[in-house]
């Protein structure tokens, strides 16, 4: 195993200070100058390396000022979002109503229709396409400590000719918790009239992604095989801890693995995004769409990397797969002697990856104890004050631990006993919520057939020689391409669902809310022919997979 003693403190930090030097808008001077850095860095560690350049749809919020009217004369302090509309230059001048936690249904309440909402948290696509599917002005959001930056765009990557139409339609603001608090005591004992700004500058961008590829050097190499490394480079203002610290360990742990060149059996792929803060993923997205065959071909698992290193980060929480979460957890608790906590991935963290089927694994890691990445966390003070040294060389060494993992042994560290067993499991408690209004038992029953099917791969997995380690990850790979675009994804293999979260198997999205319906009703019987449609693709993806284990087994002779 690699010396995690190897991993060092100060290149760490250098890099860490190196990255925090540029304010790293989408598609800026200063993000290349970034890239320009991350690139000549990984030449140097021996990686073939270069520097992709591509259109993106990328909003940067400029300027925003709100002024209370009525009751009485105030300025608050606020900002704009990425992906909201622009006022005209005097203002637009508006009553403002309290919507709650913003759902549809509190707009109505409110009244909300042609005026400015107050909602509660921090500015979400979710908000921004509830206020304007309510008819709303626009939304002022009470976000944390600091108004929190954040990029309002539901559409995942570059808006196309489909989907252009989900782009918000009103103008997003956000004020501090106080700030918005007062204001909400206001709304709740009168009426309230504002006068506010909005300049965004939303346009099509030149915008890079550094790719650098490390071959493997093992005598029984999978050729052509690789691992993709990815976190994005883009951020708001210094960005120290988002995403400087993570672009920093990236470069770290990368100059380790090709230290250690000789004993990868896979190649490593190291992604640094732009696109991510100020155009929702669009980087990670076009990559996906303009190089789908040869990651369809050749990626084994996608590790992504976040916000990592910051001080008093000690609650390890991170996205994850069944299939990969206890590699995670062994990571942590062989890097940093804690207990990690894995979370099934969500619409975030650069997941661009879904449809094709890779198996992701990691994002941010350490947390503060309320859950969250910090008070700084989109705001101007994500300074170089705000990252712990001793901590970011902790999170890089579960990076290392992970990555060696993934790149060495002689089989896949992908638990497809455990994804299966997941299927099955939902699928049951799905069932159980839906009643007799809907028969799920066709796919509860492929799932369970899975998982026997799995369990008996695992056993001979784990006592698998030399040679038959190539026709398992073979295997594995497939369970991937065939399971998570189907239990993930709603729109597929070839294109992205909007940047909404969404449950676990959303193609039956529609099942608990069937069993609170009338039989005969035309809510129900629409939701029905979404859910047979739904259990199609679930029954079909589970029966392929079965009999992609079957041949698997077949072939290394141990079907008994």
């Amino acid at each position: 195993m690699i010396d995690l003693d190897a991993v060092s403190r100060t290149r760490l930090w250098e890099h860490n200070q190196a990255i925090a030097r540029w304010t790293r808008l989408s598609g800026s001077t200063e993000e290349r100058h970034a890239a320009e850095y991350a690139a000549d860095q990984l030449r140097g560690f021996g990686l073939a390396t270069r520097i992709l350049t591509h259109d993106a749809f990328i909003s940067l919020p400029l300027s925003a000022s709100l002024r209370l009217v009525r009751p009485q004369p105030l300025e608050i302090s606020c900002i704009t979002h990425s992906m909201g509309i622009p006022t005209p230059r005097e203002g637009v001048a508006a009553e403002l109503v309290y919507a709650g936690p913003g759902m549809l249904d509190d707009y109505v309440r409110a009244g909300a229709a042609g005026k400015m909402a107050l909602v509660e948290g921090r500015a979400t696509p979710q908000h921004a396409v509830n206020a304007t599917r309510a008819g709303a002005l626009g939304l002022i959001c009470i976000s944390g400590r600091h108004a929190h930056e954040m990029c309002c765009s539901p559409i995942w990557g570059n808006p196309s000719a489909d989907t252009v139409a989900g782009l918000p339609r009103v103008h997003l603001l956000s004020v501090p918790k106080a700030d918005g608090e007062a204001l909400r005591g206001l709304c709740q004992r009168g009426r309230v009239e504002v006068q506010f700004t909005a300049a965004v500058r939303s346009a099509w961008t030149k915008t890079p992604i550094v790719l650098a590829d490390l071959s493997p050097g093992h005598p029984e190499a999978e050729a052509g095989m690789f691992v993709l490394f990815s976190g994005h480079l883009d951020g708001w203002y210094a960005g120290a801890m988002d995403n400087g610290s993570a672009n920093a360990a990236m470069l770290e742990v990368t100059r380790l693995l090709a230290l250690h060149r000789e004993r990868l059996r896979r190649g490593v792929r190291v992604a640094m995004w732009s696109g991510h803060s100020h155009g929702r993923y669009s980087s990670s997205t076009w990559y996906a769409d303009t190089h789908w065959f040869d990651l369809a071909d050749h990626c084994l698992a996608h590790v992504n990397i976040d916000s990592v290193g910051a001080m008093d980060a000690d609650e390890f929480v991170t996205n994850s797969m069944p299939e990969t979460a206890g590699l995670g957890v062994w990571a942590v608790r062989q890097a940093a002697g804690a207990t990690l906590i894995p979370k099934r991935v969500g619409r975030n963290s650069d997941q661009s990856f879904l449809g094709i089927g890779i198996p992701s694994i990691l994002g941010s890691v350490s947390h503060q104890a309320d859950g969250t990445l910090g008070w700084w966390w989109h705001t101007p003070h994500d300074t170089l004050d705000k990252i712990d040294p001793e901590r970011l060389l902790r999170d890089a060494k579960i990076f290392v631990r992970t990555l060696e993992r993934l790149l060495t042994d002689p089989v896949l560290p992908l638990d497809y006993e455990a994804s299966a067993r997941d299927v099955r499991q939902s699928l049951e408690a799905l069932a159980k919520d839906v009643g007799g209004a809907f028969d799920l038992g066709p796919a509860v029953a492929a799932a369970a057939t899975l998982e026997e099917q799995c369990t008996h791969l695992a056993r001979v997995a784990s006592a698998a020689t030399p040679s038959q380690a190539r026709t398992l990850n073979a295997c594995l790979v497939s369970l991937g391409r065939i399971l998570i675009p189907a239990t993930y994804t709603a729109r597929g293999q070839y294109a992205h669902d909007p940047a909404l979260e969404t449950e676990f198997l959303p193609t039956l999205r529609h099942a608990r809310r069937l069993a609170g319906l009338a039989p005969d009703s035309d809510e129900a019987r629409l939701a029905g022919v979404d859910l047979v449609r739904g259990r199609n693709a679930i029954v079909d993806a589970l029966r392929r997979a079965q009999r992609r284990v079957e041949s698997c087994l077949a072939e290394l002779g141990r079907t008994g």
